[in-house]
């Protein structure tokens, strides 16, 4: 067995753009108030990185158990090489679980207050254990509010604040400091939650019959799709919103990223109607590419117009 092209084919490394992506945005509302610090956001990337890569793995192995039943004894050399598939799988993402946890614990030495790290990374392994492990999660509209919390409020809010939490002005919940990341956070966890719709559908699309059909079964294919739309029309309502009172000094240039977000989103939105198997498959990945590609951009353009950068750059 190739493990490279195996792990190539379970561990879905393109659903790392959304980590990516979360991490970026995190520091695109850090970089506002001039407070972006370069290494807490690397290690808050290869953390969100190392923790995805691992939920794949472990959700791929429940997968492969639960719908692949080992052979029989007769069939020895397919049953050896299906326990080797689930032992690797198994195996990695203990690995990448096991990375991310201590990445964690040095997020929690950069932290002025290790309190606030210590519920969040709870939080986060929380959710994570549900989305992953709990079957029923994916037959009710809670893997949408998981989506949209972890990919979202948690994770964007997450880094922006162990970045500018030693220049808070008052506390770390100062509005001033904490605005683009509560704004930022909650527009980024509606882009996540289109490409959790689109998903859905497309795994509907591929076995109509199976009961993991998730948001499909509850508000219908149709309902999907305008839920797809109106993920995008909120997310650029929280962008505009965020843009105008954060006092940007060229609001127009602060919200392209959202307007092209939005622009993408609805072009997905519209294309699902007629889209087969393979054109779904598409849009999936276009909507991976949208969250990323719009996080950078809010990065890039933010980091412009924002406040010079005054970091005291205590990291430890």
């Amino acid at each position: 067995m190739d493990i490279l092209q195996f792990m190539k084919r379970r561990a879905d490394f393109q659903s790392l753009l959304l980590s990516a992506g979360t991490v970026v945005a995190g520091t695109a509302a850090a970089v506002v108030r001039g407070n972006m610090e370069v290494l807490a956001a690397s290690v808050c990337l290869l953390f969100a990185l190392s923790m995805q890569l691992g939920c794949n793995c472990y959700h791929s192995y429940l997968l492969m158990r639960r719908s692949e039943p080992l052979p029989g004894r007769l069939d020895r050399v397919r049953n050896e090489e299906q326990v080797l598939s689930l032992r690797v799988l198994r195996e990695g993402s203990f690995a990448c679980l096991i990375i991310s946890l201590m990445l964690g614990l040095t997020i929690m030495t950069m932290s002025a207050d290790f309190w606030w790290t210590i519920v969040v990374g709870v939080s986060i392994y929380g959710l994570v254990y549900l989305m992953t492990t709990g079957p029923r999660v994916y037959r009710n509209p809670l893997s949408l509010v998981i989506t949209f919390l972890i990919f979202g409020p948690v994770g964007v809010m997450a880094t922006g604040f162990l970045q500018f939490q030693h220049e808070a002005a008052r506390s770390l919940w100062n509005f001033y400091d904490s605005s683009p990341c509560l704004f930022l956070g909650v527009a980024m966890g509606f882009l996540a939650c289109s490409h959790h719709l689109v998903l859905a559908y497309f795994n509907y699309d591929i076995n109509p019959t199976s009961s993991y059909r998730g948001c499909v079964r509850f508000f219908g294919r149709r309902g999907v799709i305008l839920l797809t739309g109106l993920c995008g029309v909120s997310m650029l309502a929280t962008v505009v919103w965020s843009v105008f009172s954060l006092s940007f000094p060229s609001p127009l240039i602060a919200v392209i990223p959202g307007f092209l977000g939005f622009a993408l989103n609805t072009l997905v939105a519209f294309s699902m109607k007629r889209a087969g198997v393979g054109e779904l498959h598409h849009l999936i990945t276009l909507t991976r590419v949208n969250y990323f590609l719009t996080a950078v951009l809010f990065f890039v353009i933010w980091w412009v117009l924002g406040t010079p950068d005054d970091s005291m750059r205590l990291l430890f």
